[in-house]
């Protein structure tokens, strides 16, 4: 970091050496309130704006600078990124525009179109100054509306006015809703000169230097404004079941057998699947029906590792989801979004929420409850318990000695726990500590790779898994004993496969692996954000393949071997990740029956909700998913959602994806 920021002083110098420097802007970024990076924007007399931007992010985190010209009407004509992203990997990024011609080029993508001065370029790698640049030019557009390069339309709204306070002086703030760049608006704050303020983005922000204790008045009014958004989304695309519901002619997942029934006719009756026909019945009158001839009728999906919020409910609807598990969040966001969802004020899936608990440091996480002492940490777990918290996750600052303390404890509360293996543990001590699940396929591997030895609250949890995972034998005796421990003792294991596989197989310029096969549904600029730059595996690319390799075998011997797994994601577009993540399962070795019955009836059995949920079972809850296709044969299928039933609402997955942007799948 010292190196870089020598670089940067030069880089900076050596602009003002050049062009004399008229203005010069400070800002702090922040998470979860406290300084984690810098930006600073130099405004050069040549019109030359460079900001140079960092922040650290758990060994994380991007180290830019970015050097840009504005045309008349604040669009650019030329914008030059160097640096690193977010994992590290080498930026290189240019956008020219000259003539009748606009050109732009990168780590992960090139391409031209014709310009007349109009359209704005964002680039991949933009620091926050450039979410700013965009409102200004929108604003002074005569309807508020500019053509996006490489592709799209943004449009912006003003949503609120406030005054930040500052002893040096008040501002007068705005903010600005910025629709196109994402599913959901973008949001910017601007002072009375139309100058970036901020902005609050849930664990992260940012603010003018001096003023980072308004990130507290940023926070509160976006989140109103991000309410009003999705409470207004709820309604149009909620539809209250009154009376009965009938599904009619369409085959069941049967996840207790794990196969396909002959064609059923399903009732359900006040959110309650109330009788199952498979010979002809007689569909009363005022029945709301439909035709499910030819298509397959599932029980509700589960995703066991979710970070929920607002922006991820549709999208799993639109999927089929209707359970997540939160791993963490902030125990009053969770519980504002729970009471949200019971009350029917928000659409979404039915959530259970894990208390998350880390130790305070430089790598702690940026959610949850932070410690400084395992008897601070033992007092948390009475905190989560006292609020209806099923669970514990423990993070990878937690200290090794802290965790069976911490695990006895939960235990006697009745709550289960899981999470990270702190660094310098492996997965076997943390299981004869009390760990009741293992969470991410990296930490099962590092067990055999010296996880005792390493600091993996660093990126070295990814990289080493990524060099070294193919030396493991699974036939060895040290791995098979390991997974017999942890059937024997029923600890479950939280794969997120696909993320693992989408680092160790990562193609620079090429769409994640998760979403190749659904780009063209993709709204322009969020395909756009999929695209993969330069990552861990860089330069070591047959290792990291090979080990992704041994990481799918490795999942497909726990399935085999009886240990429990839980399907989730911990990735954009959650939805769409957990349908590749079932995807995984089934190219990893796992029948699809198997894979089914991994999403849906063990999920419930693990949080020891079977008896209401994960399976079309009259009596049980009516969280129904009907999709056209037949995921025993072909599991991306699951895709192909069309309605989603939940207790008493239902929703048109079409509907949603269209009001989110997204081509619909049927």
């Amino acid at each position: 970091m010292k190196k870089l920021m020598q670089v940067l002083s030069l880089l900076i110098g050596a602009q003002t050496a050049l062009a004399a420097t008229t203005e010069v802007r400070h800002h702090t970024f922040l998470t979860v309130g406290e300084p984690s990076g810098s930006q600073v924007s130099s405004i050069a007399e040549n019109g030359v704006t460079t900001v140079t931007f960092e922040f650290n992010d758990r060994g994380r985190g991007p180290e830019t600078v970015t050097e840009f010209r504005l045309n008349d009407a604040g669009i650019p004509v030329s914008v030059a990124i160097s640096g690193k992203n977010y994992r590290k990997g080498a930026v290189d990024e240019r956008f020219t525009a000259d003539g009748a011609k606009a050109r732009w080029t990168s780590n992960i993508e090139k391409g031209e179109a014709a310009f007349d001065g109009s359209a704005f370029f964002m680039p991949n790698n933009a620091p926050p100054e450039f979410t700013a640049v965009l409102a200004r030019a929108l604003l002074a557009d005569d309807d508020g509306t500019i053509p996006l390069l490489p592709n799209g339309t943004a449009t912006i709204e003003e949503l609120a006015r406030r005054v930040a306070t500052h002893e040096a002086g008040n501002k007068n703030i705005v903010l600005y809703g910025i629709k196109g760049l994402d599913t959901a608006p973008t949001y910017v704050w601007l002072d009375e000169q139309q100058q970036l303020f901020g902005f609050d983005a849930d664990w992260v922000g940012i603010t003018p230097r001096g003023y980072e204790k308004t990130i507290g008045v940023l926070k509160e009014t976006q989140a109103t404004a991000v309410d009003d958004f999705y409470n207004g989304l709820s309604k149009d695309l909620t539809q209250v079941i009154d009376g009965q519901l009938v599904i009619r002619g369409a085959r069941l997942f049967d996840s207790i057998e794990g196969v396909l029934t002959e064609p059923a006719t399903v009732f359900v009756w006040k959110g309650k699947i109330s009788a199952v026909y498979f010979d002809n019945v007689e569909i009363p009158g005022d029945a709301i029906v439909i035709d499910g001839s030819g298509k397959t009728l599932l029980p509700g999906l589960w995703d066991m590792h979710a970070h929920i919020g607002l922006s991820s409910n549709f999208n799993y609807l639109a999927s089929g989801v209707t359970h997540i598990r939160d791993m963490a969040n902030d125990p009053e966001v969770i519980s504002k979004l729970l009471d949200d969802l019971a009350y029917e004020r928000i659409a979404g899936p039915d959530v259970y929420a894990l208390g998350f608990i880390d130790k305070r440091g430089e790598y702690s996480a940026p959610t949850g409850r932070l410690v400084d002492s395992e008897q601070e940490a033992i007092a948390m777990v009475d905190y989560y318990a006292q609020r209806g918290f099923h669970g514990i996750k423990l993070y990878s600052s937690i200290e090794p000695q802290w965790v069976k303390g911490i695990a006895g404890y939960a235990h006697e509360r009745d709550m289960v726990v899981m999470g990270h293996v702190p660094a310098y543990m492996n997965a076997r001590q943390a299981v004869d500590a009390g760990y009741d699940e293992i969470t991410h396929i990296n930490m099962v591997l590092l067990n055999f790779l010296g996880a005792e030895e390493l600091d993996t609250r660093t990126p070295t949890r990814f990289i080493v898994p990524g060099e070294r995972a193919r030396s493991i034998d699974l036939d060895s005796p040290a791995v098979l004993e390991f997974v017999q421990l942890l059937s024997e003792n029923k600890i479950a294991v939280d794969p997120t496969l696909t993320i693992f596989l989408n680092m160790f197989l990562n193609e620079p310029g090429q769409v994640e692996a998760t979403f190749r096969a659904i780009a063209d549904h993709l709204p322009a600029n969020v395909r756009r954000n999929t695209i993969s730059g330069t990552g861990y595996n860089a330069g070591k690319e047959a290792a990291f393949a090979e080990s992704a390799a041994t990481t799918q075998r490795m999942v497909r011997l726990l399935h085999d071997s009886g240990v429990r797994l839980l399907p989730g994601t911990d990735n954009a577009l959650p939805g769409f990740t957990l349908i590749h993540e079932l995807m995984n399962y089934v190219d990893a070795g796992i029948s699809a029956a198997d894979t089914l019955q991994i999403a849906t009836i063990e999920a419930a059995r693990h949080l020891g909700l079977e008896d209401r949920l994960g399976s079309i079972t009259v009596g049980k809850d009516a969280h129904l998913v009907l999709i056209d296709g037949d995921p025993l044969q072909d599991m991306s299928s699951l895709y192909r959602v069309e309605q989603v039933i939940k207790g008493r609402q239902m929703f048109d997955a079409a509907a949603i994806l269209r009001a989110q942007g997204f081509r619909p799948f049927h």
